[in-house]
């Protein structure tokens, strides 16, 4: 008897356990892991604080792509160069998972002067360099490493929408003008499906990154990428960060070279930001916790000025509204915060996704989506934050 005649004989719901058995078998392992990183885990690397910090408070926004046409222009990313260059990227088109959707950059030299923005990937571009069926793309997020390269994560997705999204990795040599081959990430069992990059990446000793992520498939969770200098594609693994799932899009801010607190956007109805904390470099995280911050299913990012207090950019509203973005402090680690700025504020827009670097300078660098359609670039000083928090109000509870 043939291996299809025995396929036939048994019945419709018994071959039915046996393939979800299968599937069990394979992917309980992933799914359970605490740790997948296969090895140590280096210490984290602080940002440099400049030797003196500016006395003058300096605040400066403006939009990068004011003349954009695109209906939906989203999840920016942005990179300091070694030379002082900044480089900006998002993805836009008509909308979340839509075909036309493309990774577009823009660059701002010495002069203060962004580039007008141009397209740097597409999905046919993608689909026809991996040689793979791609229906969108989304989520870029930069990588700089000691040669001045720029890496750039970014995930493409096949089928569906977040959930059917793959990470892919290119690299360039050149500020962003050309950009190599992207490499796809093999992180799970189920052919790298679902994990997507959102926060900042926190550089690690010896080279390499720890990137905040998040699934998107059985549910959201919140994980770490460790991407190591040496193939980084074929080499980088996954982390669990918290086992539930209702956070997710960590924001991880180092706060010595063994110590780091993440931030979770809440989708759990609690409508807080959650936290938890390691202090073996990443390994392990406490459960986390609810802050005072308030969050509503909207994205968060945090960040450690350079005296070692916290920033947070957070969205306040008691629904799902994004209608302002407020910079809170902590000066206690995080346990207390309080507002200390107004970004932006307008009824009935949306104003969403902020990200945060801390330059070479000390300052502040930041982008975030507005009204759907435009992405805002800010750029303040410690001195600037100090002037703020003078003449707000007290703690937030």
């Amino acid at each position: 008897m043939t291996g299809s005649e025995q396929a036939h004989r048994i019945p419709a719901p018994a071959r039915l356990v046996l393939a979800l058995s299968a599937f069990v078998v394979v992917l309980l392992p992933w799914w359970m892991a605490r740790e997948e990183s296969g090895g140590s885990f280096p210490r984290f690397v602080l940002p440099t604080a400049p030797p003196v910090p500016e006395s003058e408070p300096y605040f400066a926004t403006t939009e990068i792509n004011p003349e954009s046409p695109e209906r939906k222009a989203h999840s920016a990313t942005l990179a300091e160069l070694h030379d002082g260059t900044l480089v900006a990227a998002w993805y836009a088109g008509s909308g979340e998972g839509a075909r036309d959707v493309s990774i577009q950059i823009a660059t701002r030299g010495l002069d203060g002067i962004w580039s007008p923005p141009r397209k740097i990937f597409d999905r046919e571009s993608v689909a026809d360099s991996m040689r793979r069926f791609v229906l969108s793309l989304g989520n870029p997020l930069f990588l700089t490493d000691e040669q001045g390269r720029l890496g750039l994560l970014f995930v493409s997705i096949a089928a569906g929408k977040w959930s059917g999204s793959s990470m892919n990795l290119s690299w360039s040599a050149d500020r962003g003008d050309t950009w190599s081959t992207p490499e796809k990430l093999h992180l799970n069992p189920l052919a790298n499906l679902s994990a997507l990059p959102r926060n900042p990446p926190v550089a690690l000793a010896g080279g390499g990154w720890g990137v905040p992520v998040y699934e998107e498939f059985f549910g959201r969770f919140p994980e770490m990428l460790w991407i190591r200098p040496q193939n980084p594609a074929r080499t980088a693994a996954i982390s669990r960060m918290d086992d539930g799932m209702s956070v997710f899009q960590p924001s991880v801010v180092p706060l010595s070279t063994e110590e780091a607190l993440a931030f979770y956007r809440d989708d759990s109805g609690a409508n807080r930001v959650f936290l938890s904390r390691s202090t073996d470099r990443g390994r392990t995280w406490s459960h986390r916790q609810p802050s005072p911050l308030p969050n509503v299913d909207s994205g968060v990012c945090a960040l450690r000025l350079p005296d070692g207090r916290l920033l947070c950019a957070v969205n306040e509203s008691s629904d799902r509204s994004r209608e302002n973005l407020r910079l809170a402090l902590s000066e206690d680690g995080g346990a207390t915060w309080r507002y200390v700025a107004t970004l932006v504020e307008e009824a009935g827009q949306t104003f969403a996704y902020p990200y945060m670097i801390l330059s070479r300078d000390g300052r502040v660098r930041m982008l975030y989506s507005a009204r759907n359609t435009r992405i805002v670039y800010a750029e303040f000083n410690t001195a600037w934050i100090d002037a703020q928090a003078a003449a707000t109000g007290g703690e937030i509870r």
